[in-house]
């Protein structure tokens, strides 16, 4: 027979009150219930551990050898309803998050840094870079942030799928450009394509979206010159190589030597990015007061 943590626990207080009666007390149980706790214990064990002696019980030499077993039980219990306590007051806990560098970089660390002060016994693991979708193994993160939708049929049943945040994507060139210098405000694909464009490494998202959107005006995207990583781009095009595509919230946060125009006026080109974690039965306390903070639930 199994033998339950409850019936070791009430056998400890009987044996350090010495009396049921006293065992009921301590535990705001009837004496019935305990009684049917030393039971079930003495039946899974098959060795009587107290007699009766008078109003009280006499403990055997199994329950006397059996006594500092469950006190160090009870002393393991105590850390872990501790340790859980942390967890539920957000003293401690972990969080795994994985993102585009575009996304960490320009969208996402104002946000940790705000939970980081809030929560700081949260340990924070953050993995930056290129995603592989077909290959990430979406059980080792808390939060993955994607900068487009991720099919759902490439999702495992228990992962949602949010989407987060909205930006616009802009075509970037150096200040001295004929089109900055004549103040123009947008520029049309025609008339990008008939410059050199710079393009950022085939994993990115603003790349994918700005490909799908000349590919939906029956146009044909050309390739010159490639670069991998934001820094390189900007690099890039302040050298004067050609002109390439940001978003405008980047745009806003850093400072480069610059322009920036609208593309496919007048409505503009956008691109949405997404943040995916496991169904709320899943989330730990960090989770959930993280997401709150992202999605603007946070209470003040």
């Amino acid at each position: 027979m199994k033998i339950h943590a409850e019936d070791l626990l009430t056998f400890l207080a009987v044996a350090e009150t010495g009396s049921v009666g006293g065992a009921t007390r301590i535990l705001n149980r009837s004496q019935p219930a305990v009684s049917e706790r030393l039971r079930s214990l003495q039946a899974a064990i098959g060795e009587t551990l107290y007699t009766r002696a008078g109003r009280g019980i006499c403990l055997t030499a199994a329950g006397e050898s059996l006594v500092p077993l469950v006190r160090r039980l009870q002393e393991d219990l105590q850390q872990v309803d501790a340790w859980a306590g942390r967890h539920r007051n957000l003293q401690e806990g972990q969080l795994r998050i994985t993102a585009s560098n575009t996304v960490a970089n320009y969208f996402l660390m104002e946000h940790l840094a705000q939970f980081r002060r809030s929560y700081p016994g949260v340990h924070l693991q953050i993995r930056t870079g290129s995603l592989d979708l077909s290959a990430i193994a979406w059980h080792s993160w808390d939060l993955v942030f994607t900068e487009e939708a991720v099919p759902a049929t490439r999702l495992p049943p228990y992962m949602e799928q949010i989407a987060w945040r909205e930006d616009e994507i802009v075509v970037i060139l150096p200040m001295g450009h004929p089109w900055v210098r004549e103040g123009r405000q947008s520029v049309t694909w025609e008339e990008v394509l008939r410059e050199p464009i710079v393009w950022r490494e085939p994993g990115s998202g603003i790349r994918r979206r700005v490909e799908r959107a000349l590919q939906a005006a029956g146009l044909q995207p050309p390739y010159s010159v490639e670069v991998t990583g934001i820094e390189a781009l900007r690099d890039a095009v302040a050298a004067g190589l050609g002109v390439g595509f940001a978003s405008v919230e980047a745009l806003d946060k850093v400072r480069w030597p610059l322009a920036s125009l609208r593309l496919s006026p007048p409505d503009g080109l956008f691109w949405t990015l997404y943040v995916l974690h496991p169904e709320p039965s899943l989330c730990s306390h960090a989770l959930k007061a993280m997401l709150s903070l992202l999605l603007g639930t946070e209470s003040p």
